[in-house]
């Protein structure tokens, strides 16, 4: 048995639930390609409390995430968030997080669940003699995400706040359903979205059951997993990890290079300077196959990398990947993925893989 976040009475009754990360977690309720489109034409609901979670207080709080962390911290506004990456001495990637500044000496740091022991161990060692504490809240709190086009609709009339005005990786303090809680505004799936975090884990039950009611349709890690996949966000141990840095994984926009100090700042600055040979990439299927993590990918009858996450998108009804790929393949170059000893065509595509004018955040809500 597994650990369980305060909604697994509900989900044991009503989904199909396997580990991750530790926890015992829906997977799927009515199935998997229904709930992907529920989020991208309606509203769905995930109970992400599994995820880490913790509390940087003190004085030097700021400061030290801007040590700890790529991304500059220590200038965000009350409320406002930011997302940043953890890397070790050599540049390599422990976690990507999204950190929300609460107020003058405060932060939220939401991390991956898999890793949030470990972070939180990497936290301490580096403190050194900053003022600050760390506290994780993971088991006395909760996380929900409701996403889709539909999710402002469904969440405001529980809301004792405006939510409409919220912009992008932003929050605001107020109740849903009667209960105290942080809506933020960043969201995994590609599509607008809201993110419910209360401290009070007895209360998870009573919101939920508020946000279904309100007609969004529940959905598990299953279909968060294509939707991220679909959007071309990069997921800890399968597309990103120690093994590669932040340029490599194109996720340069979160490191300033120009902060005096940062860890692993030396590593990086020399792999910007020198280059990457490899980088994450895109792939859509242009036959009927599905790639799978580790099938080989190859152009030209030569290997060029491997997939490190594939799946069949019902959005774009094809096949789609994300590998590291040698060489800078420009979109539209034929590629081929060995499934299972057939050769599939595939064509390097840019991410999101779905149509952003059709679905997609970009086009309902300015960043």
């Amino acid at each position: 048995m597994g650990r369980r976040t305060p909604l697994y009475s509900y989900h044991s009754e009503h989904a199909h639930l396997d580990s991750f990360a530790g926890f015992d977690m829906p997977i799927w309720y009515d199935g998997i390609m229904q709930e992907v489109m529920a989020v991208r034409e309606d509203a769905g609901l995930f109970d992400i409390s599994h995820m880490g979670r913790a509390i940087f207080r003190g004085a030097d709080s700021g400061k030290y995430l801007d040590i700890l962390t790529t991304n500059e911290i220590s200038s965000l506004e009350p409320l406002q968030a930011k997302y940043t990456l953890m890397c070790d001495e050599r540049g390599g990637i422990l976690d990507d997080m999204i950190v929300c500044r609460l107020g003058e000496d405060s932060f939220m740091v939401v991390w991956n669940a898999a890793n949030s022991e470990k972070n939180f161990r990497w936290a301490g060692v580096h403190k050194w003699e900053w003022d600050v504490e760390v506290e994780l809240l993971t088991e006395r709190s909760f996380m929900l995400a409701v996403q889709g086009p539909s999710a402002q609709r469904v969440l405001q009339p529980l809301c004792d706040a405006e939510i409409g005005g919220i912009k992008r990786f932003r929050g605001v303090n107020c109740r849903v359903s009667g209960t105290e809680c942080l809506v933020t505004r960043t969201g995994y799936t590609g599509e607008d979205g809201f993110e419910i975090i209360s401290n009070d884990a007895g209360k998870a039950e009573k919101v939920w059951a508020g946000i279904l009611s309100a007609g969004a349709v529940p959905a598990g890690l299953g279909a968060r997993d294509v939707l991220r996949l679909e959007a071309g966000l990069p997921l800890y141990g399968h597309d990103i990890n120690e093994e590669h840095n932040p340029f490599e994984a194109r996720l340069e926009f979160a490191v300033r290079l120009e902060k005096p100090e940062f860890i692993g700042k030396d590593a990086l600055v020399g792999i910007a300077r020198g280059g990457v040979e490899f980088k994450r990439t895109g792939i859509r299927m242009a036959d009927r196959g599905i790639p799978r993590e580790g099938f080989k990918i190859s152009s030209g009858g030569k290997e060029i990398g491997r997939v490190t996450s594939g799946t069949y998108s019902p959005t774009v009804k094809a096949g789609i990947a994300m590998g590291y790929l040698k060489g800078a393949l420009p979109c539209g170059t034929e590629a081929s993925v060995d499934i299972r000893g057939r050769e599939g065509r595939g064509i390097i595509s840019d991410t999101p893989f779905y149509d952003e004018t059709k679905f997609g955040f970009k086009r309902r809500v300015p960043a």
